[in-house]
């Protein structure tokens, strides 16, 4: 049953990840630099809140939505949704190892590119 001899494992011929491993590393890096760039232009299109500073010296401020800045944020979420799927596609295709897994920032990102692609779509429509 039990034997004294060491046991052998096979030896490690893998030495460096491959391209596809680095590639989806960088994604998933490039997909949350993407999403804070749509936060950031969501924030810019936004109106402006009046403060007291800009009450007290008369200054005006933007009381609607600056849409060209809002535009480049739906581009972007288009980007980014077709950016996720292709890298979710990329990943699903990539599991052979028992150390490959789904990477959760690209499904993430795919959803809420998606639900940020309705609001704006919904927004124009309404």
């Amino acid at each position: 049953m039990y034997s004294n001899r060491p046991i052998i494992f096979l030896e490690e011929r893998r030495k460096k990840p491959d391209a596809l491993c680095i590639w989806l590393e960088i994604a998933s890096a490039a997909v949350w630099v993407i999403f804070f760039c749509v936060l950031v232009f969501y924030q810019k299109a936004r109106p402006q809140v009046e403060t007291f500073i800009e009450r007290f010296f008369g200054i005006e401020v933007r009381d609607t939505w600056d849409y060209s800045k809002l535009d480049i944020a739906f581009y972007l979420l288009v980007f980014l949704f077709l950016f996720s799927a292709f890298s979710i596609f990329l990943n699903s295709k990539r599991l052979k190892r028992s150390t490959d897994r789904i990477r959760k920032s690209f499904i993430i990102s795919l959803v809420g590119s998606v639900i940020g692609i309705i609001i704006y779509l919904f927004g124009y429509l309404l």
